[in-house]
């Protein structure tokens, strides 16, 4: 693999901000392994046959069979949430350098962020709802309780597949976090796919209950089929426990 091909890979998985030069400079180096780390691979500035075969692949959306348990595999996800899993792995540039796919969300938004510093879980929920073709909430949009403060979208009775779920953080009522509803695990928590948690794009287990949680449906979208923690389905978290998302 030449490196010309190698930074254009990593930059459109937005992990080389760079210009594609075909010169192996600092940028490539840490662009390859941030993407390294984000997909299980030792973290070091090595293209080997497995590496190669990964940035060729790219990041695909995580498969149906992610569901597990009575639910079932062909559990249909909204289109948003869908979208959402072909995320999963993307993660902050440490340094001075920032994910250009991160910054991306913020321009789609119409925000004024250039970084990946400043928090973003609102801002990828709602690029995630964006692209999807569907309206945003008009204000606050990258603020985690936007959605809470501005009454957007249906509120949900309970966690639905696809639901946007935002919560408070415990001790800090003026703060939270906004995660999509992509399951529960089997004690009962729900489990958030989300961006800016644990500084990437992952799946991650809440109690909502401590966090109270609230569920919005959005704009213009179907109404969701089954409402309630006992018909989501199963899933495997890709993080742990998270308390501040910061």
């Amino acid at each position: 693999m030449t490196i010309t091909e190698r930074q254009t890979l990593l930059k459109k998985y937005g992990f080389y901000a760079g210009r594609i030069d075909g010169i192996h400079g600092p940028l490539t180096a840490e662009a390859t392994i941030a993407f390294k780390r984000s997909r299980g691979l030792l973290a070091r500035d090595y293209v080997g046959p497995v590496t190669m075969a990964a940035l060729r692949e790219g990041i695909k959306p995580v498969p149906a069979n992610i569901f597990t348990g009575a639910v079932g595999a062909n559990i249909e996800m909204p289109t948003w949430l869908r979208l959402a899993t072909s995320y999963l792995g993307l993660r902050e540039i440490p340094g001075p350098r920032h994910n250009a796919k991160i910054v991306s969300w913020w321009e789609a938004l119409g925000l004024h962020f250039r970084d990946d510093e400043t928090p973003w879980c609102a801002g990828f929920v709602n690029a995630m709802i964006h692209q999807s073709g569907l309206p945003i909430v008009s204000k606050n949009r990258a603020a985690a309780l936007g959605w809470r403060w501005n009454g957007y979208g249906k509120r949900l009775d309970g966690p639905a597949l696809g639901a946007v779920m935002s919560m408070t953080r415990p001790g800090s009522p003026g703060s939270g976090h906004m995660t999509i509803v992509a399951g529960r695990d089997r004690r009962g928590r729900i489990m958030g796919l989300g961006g800016n948690q644990g500084n990437s794009v992952s799946i991650n287990p809440y109690d909502a209950y401590q966090r109270d949680a609230q569920y919005h449906w959005p704009e213009g979208a179907p109404q969701p089929d089954a409402v309630g923690l006992a018909t989501l389905p199963i899933i495997t978290s890709t993080g742990s426990v998270l308390t501040n998302e910061a």
